[in-house]
């Protein structure tokens, strides 16, 4: 049973070395200091000296970045790559939504830095971007990492709304 229990808890921290899936992913607010930006195959990392999030009524500050991927939510996403400077290539696009990235193992992020990963290829309009983040004090659950998106903005869903209702219209009079 001992063995069992050994196997089963190896297994499961190396599942945990990269986002699963798109669902991985923590919504959280007031992501401050900590950007990505993609330009053509580019993806492109800013974290601030003290990057933070609200999760909850709680602001934490991050400590360390060390994973950081193009989320798709519509699933028109591809893309390839290899692994850069110590940090590995990762995607996931079975199931709903896509996940394309890169993440150190182990986790020795980066603060104060801008980091730039190049994609062999990516296809798609990434909606959002996730993080693999460690935190100064305790997340609820006893942990101190997490993988976090940010909450999308108002006017991103304004602009989704307004798109679906001219779609419609132009659906209706077709």
């Amino acid at each position: 049973m001992k063995r069992l229990v050994t196997c089963a808890t190896l297994v499961s921290v190396a599942a945990l070395s990269h986002a699963q899936s798109l669902s991985s992913f923590q919504l959280v607010s007031n992501i401050s200091g900590l950007t990505a930006i993609i330009g053509g195959t580019t993806l492109s990392m800013t974290a601030a000296t003290a990057p933070s999030f609200t999760m909850g009524s709680n602001t934490y500050t991050i400590t360390e970045v060390f994973g950081v991927w193009v989320l798709d939510t519509n699933d028109d996403q591809s893309a390839s790559g290899s692994n850069q400077g110590g940090w590995n290539f990762h995607q996931n696009t079975a199931g709903t939504g896509g996940i394309a990235g890169f993440k150190t193992n182990p986790n020795s992020g980066v603060v104060g830095q801008t980091k730039t990963f190049n994609f062999s290829s990516i296809t798609g309009s990434p909606e959002n971007f996730g993080y693999h983040v460690r935190v100064s004090g305790t997340l609820p659950g006893g942990s101190n990492t997490l993988y976090i998106q940010a909450v999308p903005e108002p006017a991103t869903f304004a602009a989704v709304g307004i798109a679906l209702v001219a779609l419609l219209r132009f659906r209706k009079k077709a």
